[in-house]
């Protein structure tokens, strides 16, 4: 066995027949093993990922692959273990111990002290081999299960007695979609295969996923630019041969649900799905699933649906067969490796006692979000900010001033524009502050408000097509103001709440949020409802703000809390609704 490593994936067209030769010959191909995966990885994320790329040579054959990537010194992972659903040491099991030992036996030269092998698929004879041969080279082996990954084997599925009609689950919720989409045109699903296709939908693609994780809470990989670099490479690169395909449902001219995934070696397989939030009752994305299984099971040449990594409850309706992954480390120092199991086994003890699950993760979440307030603000700002929450947690007096809007001159330039957001909007601002987690948590939060609904999001966008300012609008009456921890009532029944601004820390200091709230008002007076705002009394520059964007004083609440206990002084005075120069009619209102 003569070994060869590099620190790049090199981009000959000769390594590539040879390694996806050896690819096609493996007891599982894996669209993920192809040399064409690694490339795409190396193209976008060169810069983060030091690869260490291992090839295994009897006389002049390639029988041996391992892409690696050092993350620390003395620490090494899959190179394509944050992309990949499976990752493996690629070779047949004829040269897998020789392989096997001669790279953990380099690796331990090197002085690697650290290998996570994440994804490891259990059925492909790898751990056995590395459990075996690790500690020849000093190697002490800890494995657990990473995930179980559902699949659909067309051949077992169910059919109906005299039409061959597929037993899938969910028909109700096909024929619900359909039903709801009936007024948009006919519902199809297409396919584009090509690199200039694909190109050219990755777009509002990406911007439905962001948008969908913002709106459950979470935030999607794409908002980084390198993954959605990934995604064009991975394009342009296995288009070449076929394997990529992106699916949509268009409903008429609207696309409504899409699916970026792979087909390689009869396997189709789920790897990237969204849906238009607006849509989501419907459940555009079983629709999806349901109609790529139907014509998977009329081409002779699909296998099975691989529906990948995660454990959701709309894959297990459709699934009728699984594939389990391991969890791989191998540790030089017995201390670590002892650490590893041990830390293993708390968080099981942990999992099976749900309150003391969340107890441990709300800790660790308070403790990093510690972490990145000193990064950001130093430690004596921080240490302040903590003994304020202690001495409010025992006593605590906060004065809330209420605002109303009066007549002011609109101060919203002619290079920027109030509008109202969507839930792509949002996505597309997110694309925009990838890098700014605090901007992304308001998203976040923004997202999860508009699903609910009762509330309107604007935002103000300046010339170059930027977010630059955010701002939420709800009646008034029954409004839950944090500040208070109580809903308040409305000076008048046709009072308009502003509440929530936000300007992206690289967008302050630029009079954006004085424009948003002025523009906003003006909008909400020419609706015929009256505008009003609150501020802490303590925001000195929040009051100087809103006051010369025409906000005046109206009254004050006052919250006074020992403890648990509190009481809100002040009340709410009923005022008489401000005399309006002119109120636009339903159809004007709804075309501002």
């Amino acid at each position: 066995m003569r070994l060869e490593v590099s620190r790049e994936i090199p981009e000959d067209s000769a390594l590539r027949e040879q390694w996806n030769a050896l690819v096609r010959a493996l007891e599982s191909p894996e669209v993920f093993y192809t040399y064409e995966w690694a490339l795409a990885v190396w193209r976008a994320y060169g810069r983060e990922l030091l690869p260490l790329l291992f090839l295994g040579y009897e006389n002049d054959s390639l029988v041996g692959i391992l892409a690696l990537a050092e993350q620390n010194r003395g620490e090494v992972s899959f190179l394509c273990a944050t992309t990949g659903d499976y990752c493996d040491f690629l070779t047949l099991p004829g040269h897998r111990d020789p392989f096997l030992a001669a790279v953990l036996a380099d690796l331990s030269t090197r002085g690697v002290r650290r290998i996570t092998l994440t994804n490891l698929p259990a059925d492909s004879g790898t751990y056995e081999a590395i459990r075996r041969l690790g500690r020849h080279s000093g190697y002490h082996c800890f494995a657990r299960t990473a995930y179980i990954c559902t699949q659909v084997v067309i051949g077992k599925i169910g059919r109906q007695p005299g039409t061959g009609e597929l037993l899938l689950a969910g028909k109700e919720r096909v024929r619900r979609f359909v039903k709801a989409t009936r007024g948009k045109g006919s519902v199809r699903l297409d396919h584009a295969r090509t690199s200039e296709k694909i190109e050219s939908l990755l777009p509002e693609f990406v911007r439905a996923h962001v948008a969908r994780f913002l709106a459950t809470g979470r935030i999607s990989n794409l908002v980084s630019p390198e993954r959605r670099r990934f995604l064009e490479q991975l394009s342009f690169l296995l288009s070449q041969s076929g394997w990529v395909t992106l699916s949509r449902v268009v409903a008429g001219e609207k696309n409504v649900a899409w699916h970026y995934g792979f087909q390689f070696q009869g396997i189709w397989f789920w790897y990237q799905p969204t849906f238009d939030n607006e849509l989501e009752k419907y459940s555009p994305g079983y629709y999806l699933l349901t109609r790529m299984i139907e014509e998977a099971a009329q081409d002779p040449a699909t296998e099975r649906l691989d529906l990948g990594l995660g454990a959701e409850e709309y894959k297990d309706r459709f699934a009728n067969e699984s594939r389990r992954t391991l969890y791989v480390t191998l540790r030089s120092s017995v201390a670590q490796h002892a650490y590893e199991i041990m830390r293993f086994r708390a968080a099981q003890v942990m999992k099976s006692v749900p309150v003391l699950e969340n107890a441990v993760r709300a800790g660790a979440a308070r403790i990093e979000r510690l972490k990145q307030e000193m990064a950001r603000d130093g430690m004596g700002s921080t240490l302040r900010r903590i003994v304020t929450r202690v001495r409010e947690f025992f006593w605590l007096e906060e004065e809330v001033f209420f605002l109303n809007w009066g007549t002011a001159t609109s101060v919203c330039s002619s290079a920027a524009r109030v509008e109202r957001l969507s839930f792509t909007d949002l996505a597309t601002a997110a694309l925009q502050c990838h890098d700014d987690q605090e901007t992304l948590e308001y998203l976040m939060r923004s997202a999860s408000r508009m699903r609910k609904g009762g509330a309107e999001c604007f935002g103000l966008i300046d010339r170059m097509g930027r977010f630059v300012h955010f701002a939420w609008r709800c009646p008034f009456e029954g409004f839950y103001l944090a500040e208070l921890h109580a809903r308040v009532d409305a000076p008048s029944p046709d009072s308009v709440m502003l509440f929530d601004c936000w300007t992206p820390p690289g967008a302050r200091r630029n009079g954006y949020y004085r424009e948003t709230v002025t523009a906003t008002a003006e909008q909400v007076r020419k609706q015929g409802k009256d505008p009003w705002i609150f501020s802490a009394a303590r925001n000195l520059a929040s009051l100087r703000g809103l006051e010369k964007a025409g906000f005046e004083r109206r009254y004050v609440l006052v919250r006074q809390r020992v403890l648990i206990w509190q009481r809100i002084k002040g009340k709410t005075p009923q005022l008489a609704p401000p005399v309006l120069e002119q109120a636009e009619t339903p159809s004007e209102s709804r075309a501002s």
